[in-house]
């Protein structure tokens, strides 16, 4: 659930090759915000949210039901810019945030877990957030935080993972690591979140499947399969499937067509009675 997982990598030793898969599955690269980017961010209240000795940093737009934008690995809160000024305009407020050892969070260190704990801190402290638009390893963390307590009217999921354990799988055989170093691996994982893959895999997180949920990838997305997806759709009996054409892993997050159908989407399910 952390970092493009199934693009070759260069010839490696085997011990190197261990250590780039560890690195990579716990280490993001910390993105810096594009010019529009930053006037997006230059134009929102920006707060900090301690969490676990170290801050997050966050920016809201707006007034209204609060929609957060939750990113993905190797990105940033503002990488969902795309998605604001909609949001706003049809009178929903926007809160962003980097996720720890991310953009202009603090932290070196961080995976699709510890993710889920600030996404839980944070939306216990705002205590108001009606719905989520999430992408990629957000995605995932949202799935964690929904089965431990995270309540909202609506969520929208763009090329997500949905089990740790695959995306483990897939990210030693993108390594080109041995069975046994895969093994390891898997062990070394389990050692750094603090408990087992599987239980925090799809079939341990269904209890949190509860709201109306959009779900969108491209089959021809390189970095997560689209299988993720499908199983999702298929455990989640309210959910809705879209099956996207052209846009791969990333451009997702600028398709009118996404942005467009994930607004509608929080207008239909993200006002009125209270979140379930």
């Amino acid at each position: 659930m952390n970092g493009n997982t199934s693009t070759a990598r260069p010839s490696l030793s085997a011990d190197d090759a261990f250590a780039h898969a560890c690195m990579a599955f716990s280490r993001p690269r910390r993105i810096a915000a594009s010019e529009a980017e930053q006037a997006l961010l230059g134009q929102a209240i920006q707060t900090l949210h301690p969490h676990e000795g170290q801050d997050i940093t966050v920016w809201t737009l707006g007034h209204g039901p609060r929609v957060l934008l939750i990113h993905g690995w190797d990105s940033r809160g503002s990488h969902l810019a795309g998605f604001v000024e909609p949001l706003l305009r049809v009178g929903f407020s926007v809160t962003l945030f980097d996720m720890p050892a991310h953009g202009d969070s603090a932290g070196e260190h961080g995976s699709v877990v510890h993710s889920s704990r600030a996404l839980l801190s944070l939306t216990n402290a705002l205590a108001d957030v009606q719905a989520v638009i999430t992408h990629s390893m957000g995605s995932a963390a949202a799935l964690i935080a929904f089965c431990q307590g995270l309540q909202v009217k609506a969520s929208v999921h763009l090329c997500g993972p949905s089990s740790l354990s695959a995306m483990v799988k897939l990210q030693a055989r993108g390594y080109g690591l041995s069975p046994e170093q895969s093994r390891d691996f898997q062990a070394w994982v389990e050692e750094f979140i603090g408990q087992s893959t599987q239980s925090v895999d799809l079939e341990s997180l269904l209890e949190g499947l509860r709201h109306p949920a959009l779900i969108m990838h491209d089959p021809e997305d390189r970095i997560v399969p689209v299988g993720a997806s499908v199983a999702l759709n298929q455990a989640w009996a309210n959910s809705e499937l879209v099956q996207l054409s052209g846009l791969g892993h990333r451009r997702v997050l600028t398709d009118a067509d996404v942005i467009s159908r994930s607004v509608d989407h929080l207008i239909r399910h993200a006002t009125g009675s209270e979140a379930v």
